[in-house]
């Protein structure tokens, strides 16, 4: 979700130990469970939080880059896996953390069987659990805004070890729906507003203009979004992993001035041994607009960058299940209209019980 890229700063240091975990040799039940409390330092206009996460500003006063705001944000996360029998084939529910930090808590339903020549083959469900907050119209000004929710359903399928290789294929596909989506209403003179289409709202207003209905429409956010992402994982040695990945998304909505396409590469570096493991992950990219947004007659593409490092100590105070997880993420995105640059900068704590 492209509203939600200012949160995608940890993409890969999950995912990229998941590239490297093969199915589990003993047979039964397994899992994690992760809990803590963080802080958050976010600029965004679209998004409100969720139901775990505040970070509402209600109201804006011009159509420049947002405000800065804090939070405090609890950790929850968790997977619950069965490794049948015959060792190869492995039923999981959960979600990542790395959705968890697109406040996007994308319930995971799936299954995964190694295919012996030819690597792990998995299929998953998925599914909004907690659903994102957006606002209702983010152009409303100088007035409380209110918020709706986004939910999502879709399908992933991914191919790890490909042909026994050091390549994974991830590719998911998602519907989004939104409750209320009113965007743009605030400055639609069919709905009106009080101007005429095409005029300045406030001179110098960051360009903002007057719409109409078929501008409007044009802002509509319900949609599809496919996505494809190719890794390669390099053994450096026993303890260290170097995780390329280059990602293609087709993000497709109903408003065509939203429709885009994002390019992503991402390296990441895990560190591994008796008691620690350490994720760090740097990644960038750049969404490609295909129309120009109707209130600012210009596309809103965005160039952006994201850096992250997760640390977990396993084991601590010798309690075999136990570990103690340290995160600090940041990420920035410079888009060419002003009004949906982004910044974040989060810190969390937690502790993790696996079995």
């Amino acid at each position: 979700m492209k509203i939600l890229n200012p949160i995608i700063v940890a993409t890969l240091l999950v995912s990229s130990a998941m590239a490297i975990e093969p199915i589990r040799k003993e047979a039964g039940w397994s899992g994690f469970a992760l809990f803590g409390g963080g802080y958050l330092k976010y600029e965004n206009n679209e998004v409100a939080g969720n139901r775990l996460v505040d970070v509402k500003d209600t109201q804006i006063n011009s159509y420049g880059s947002a405000e800065s705001q804090t939070t405090g944000i609890p950790v929850l996360n968790g997977v619950l896996r069965y490794t049948f029998k015959n060792k190869k084939t492995e039923i999981f529910l959960g979600n990542t953390l790395e959705d968890y930090l697109r406040m996007d808590a994308a319930l995971s339903l799936g299954i995964r069987h190694d295919f012996e020549g030819v690597g792990i083959l998995g299929i998953r469900f998925l599914a909004s659990t907690t659903p994102t907050d957006v606002w209702e119209d983010p152009f409303l000004k100088d007035q409380n805004r209110h918020d709706t929710e986004r939910t999502s359903m879709g399908l992933g399928l991914k191919w790890e070890r490909v042909l026994d290789s050091n390549f994974d294929i991830d590719i998911r596909a998602r519907r989004f729906v939104f409750d209320e989506d009113k965007n743009g209403e605030a400055l639609n003179v069919d709905r009106g507003a009080t101007g005429t289409a095409g005029d300045l709202v406030i001179p110098n207003d960051n360009g903002a203009r007057y719409i109409d209905n078929a501008g409007q429409k044009l802002l509509e956010r319900d949609g599809n979004m496919v996505s494809i992402e190719v890794l390669y994982t390099w053994n450096v040695n026993k303890n260290n992993f170097l995780i390329p990945a280059v990602k293609f998304t087709d993000d497709d909505r109903k408003g065509d001035s939203r429709d885009n396409t994002r390019t992503e590469l991402k390296l990441s570096h895990l560190f591994i041994n008796q008691k620690w493991l350490v994720a760090s992950s740097i990644y960038g990219g750049k969404d490609s607009f295909d129309e120009n947004n109707p209130i600012f007659q210009k596309k809103q593409d965005t160039d952006y960058l994201g850096v992250g490092v997760n640390a977990t100590y396993k084991k601590v105070f010798g309690w075999k299940h136990w570990s103690i997880n340290a995160g600090v993420y940041a990420s920035e995105g410079d888009s060419d209209i002003d009004f949906y640059d982004t910044k974040l900068l989060m810190a969390t704590l937690g502790a993790a019980y696996s079995f």
